[in-house]
């Protein structure tokens, strides 16, 4: 009986035990059945095969029992209709109507695991389904198709594949699910339906056009899309952008707590024991089509960019938090960064100069000179990076540092700019103008999307304690630029040539750490590797020169020209302390490196190190003995 040639006898006694209540019968190589009920169900099987109704399905099969997954006795009920249905869609197995499952196997809705599916075992064979079970089970199969939902379901959808359509979860979706408050649109009342969400999250993901979601989520024509976006996009700005985003989402106490960093709060608060709020301000670029309209046709024209955009600014806090997006504003003149933010004191006096108060500190570019004025009539304390004096090529060590320790935290409005673009594709496209209008309501909803589901911005290794640190290197002078400046050697003549792979052999060896911990950061660190690469498959007028001039041990001279002009070339000064050969680790109470200077705009800093010293020092003291990149060999 337990061979493969009696499997269809086999399922058939199977049956006739479990319809008679005996128990379970475990099958072996030594199972026999009697003659009689040889006969009686070699009878059976020539009965099903001459009946004009027989059908050869793939019918599941049991060892011993009705259970189908499992051989349990206890907690064990019969498979509904719609488990049975299913299974037969999704991997074409009938099941009969007595197999029974324990609960274990089933999910909330009572059907198979999808993860079980696969391993149903079954068998081929001729098979009768009488009259009221065959009509039962087409008309459940009726009823799958009649419900099926065309287009995308959401529930059908893995996680990684919810991940691609939307910028949420599907558990965040549920909770944005029950923000969705249905609005007034067109005079009617109008439902928010799943679907609908899932589509407008859909298009701000993929930034997908209106023709192609018609189709994609079975929408009846390209102008139900455009009605059900502006309903999505109103309710959500009725309760979950207020509850995200904007200055009623969040005390100033709470902003203080949560989202100003220890770390900038040392680094930039003269009195770190009582915290201020500390906010980025900076704006970004909506690209918009050309309208019609001269006028806007004229305002939204940017001749920095030479493109037609608006403008959008944000205020984030220290760990990414979006503060609050105001604007958008047109791009011309009249609208640079100062009359922006002028223009939101002026027009929130009520509410944005009761929320900053006296000695709060704001982080800017050099785009809001003009409003330093306006934000010291407010108490608000500025930090700005510096600006070269007239007449110099080069910021002083005290600006070029002063400048590093606003860069340090200022790159997270950036971050966010560029998340809000790369999260959302459709705010980083050219935007149809039937768009542009609301795109303070869709920067608005994915702000509040980033500050409730996604992760906030989190420096590694920074605290207060790395503040300290900085604070006091930026007072320590660049010792090799003064020698540079008091020997005349930037002017002095040098015998350059091209820098090989096992020149300066005396170099020390370092590793990421010592770089990070020298450079205060990992920007130039990865910016080094291209950087070099660049630099080393020019042609010979553009390749890394050393200057054969400088013989002084623990000291040299290299020559690179600007990545962004050809023009240009840099200078860079290193003192090292020289390296024995056979020592290849660093010694931790040494310091390797004692000192560096770049002729270029922030080289003669103290406080980290420009981009160009940077990649010179992973080249020589990382890079060249890991054969991380092509380097070229002396051909003498």
């Amino acid at each position: 009986m337990n061979d493969e040639a009696n499997n269809i006898k086999r399922q058939i006694a199977i049956t006739r035990r479990d319809e008679l209540g005996h128990p379970p019968l475990h099958l072996d190589n030594n199972s026999r059945l009697c003659l009689k009920c040889n006969r009686a169900i070699n009878d059976e099987i020539n009965i099903i095969e001459a009946d004009p109704a027989c059908l050869r399905l793939n019918v599941l099969t049991q060892s011993a029992s009705q259970t189908c997954v499992c051989n349990a006795q206890e907690d064990i009920g019969r498979l509904t209709i719609h488990c049975r249905v299913n299974v037969f869609i999704e991997v074409n197995i009938y099941i009969p109507d007595n197999v029974r499952s324990c609960e274990h196997h089933l999910d909330e809705n009572g059907m198979f695991h999808n993860r079980l599916l696969p391993g149903l075992r079954f068998i081929n064979r001729p098979y009768l389904i009488k009259g009221l079970q065959l009509q039962l089970f087409l008309q459940h199969l009726r009823n799958v198709s009649a419900n099926k939902v065309k287009g995308i379901d959401d529930k059908n959808l893995t996680e990684d594949e919810f991940k691609c359509i939307a910028p949420v979860s599907k558990q965040q979706f549920e909770e944005l699910f029950t923000y969705c408050d249905p609005v007034y649109y067109n005079g009617k009342l109008r439902q928010i339906k799943r679907k609908d969400l899932l589509m407008f999250l859909c298009k701000m993901r993929q930034g997908l056009s209106d023709d192609f979601l018609k189709i994609i989520f079975d929408y009846h024509s390209r102008q139900t899309v455009s009605s059900v976006v502006a309903c999505v996009r109103t309710s959500l700005l009725e309760r979950f952008v207020p509850t995200n985003i904007g200055l009623q989402s969040i005390t100033r106490e709470n902003f203080i707590e949560q989202h100003v960093t220890e770390f900038a709060n040392e680094l930039y608060n003269p009195r770190p024991a009582e915290p201020k709020v500390i906010a980025v301000i900076d704006s970004t670029y909506a690209y918009v089509h050309k309208s019609k309209s001269f006028r806007v046709l004229r305002q939204s024209y940017c001749f920095h960019k030479n493109r037609h955009l608006l403008k959008p600014t944000l205020i984030v806090a220290p760990d990414g938090f979006i503060l609050m997006i105001c604007g958008p504003y047109f791009s011309d003149a009249g609208n640079n960064d100062t009359n922006i933010i002028r223009e939101e004191f002026e027009r929130d006096a009520n509410t944005l100069r009761e929320w900053f108060q006296n000695q709060d500190i704001v982080l800017v570019d050099r785009g809001y000179r003009d409003a330093v004025p306006l934000l010291q009539h407010l108490g608000i304390d500025h930090r700005m990076p510096a600006f070269l004096q007239r007449g110099h090529r080069q910021l002083s060590t005290e600006d070029g540092n002063e400048s590093r320790i606003i860069t340090k935290n200022r790159w997270v409005v950036e971050a966010r700019n560029g998340h809000l673009k790369s999260v959302f594709k459709f705010l980083g496209q050219t935007m149809n103008l039937q768009h542009a209008q609301n795109l303070s309501g869709f920067y608005r909803i994915a702000g509040a999307i980033l500050n409730r589901y996604h992760p906030l911005i989190n420096m590694q290794d920074v605290n207060a304690e790395f503040a300290r640190q900085m604070l006091q290197r930026s007072t320590v002078p660049n010792a090799i630029q003064a020698r540079v400046e008091v020997d005349n050697l930037r002017l002095r003549n040098g015998q350059w040539r091209q820098l090989y792979g096992e020149d300066v052999p005396d170099f020390p060896l370092l590793d990421l750490g010592y770089l990070k911990d020298l450079t205060m950061g990992i920007y130039q660190i990865n910016l080094a590797p291209s950087y070099i690469q660049d630099k080393l498959i020019r042609e010979n007028d553009e390749e890394l020169q050393l200057d054969e001039h400088i013989n002084e041990p623990g000291f040299l001279r290299i020559r690179l020209f600007s990545r962004f002009r050809n023009v240009v070339k840099h200078q860079i000064f290193i003192a090292y302390t020289a390296n024995e050969m056979e020592n290849i680790d660093n010694n931790a109470d040494n310091n390797p490196i004692s000192g560096y200077y770049c002729t270029c705009q922030s080289g003669a800093r103290s406080l980290g190190t420009c981009a160009h010293v940077a990649s010179v020092l992973w080249y020589l003291g990382f890079a060249r003995h890991r054969q991380l990149i092509l380097i070229k060999a002396n051909s003498k």
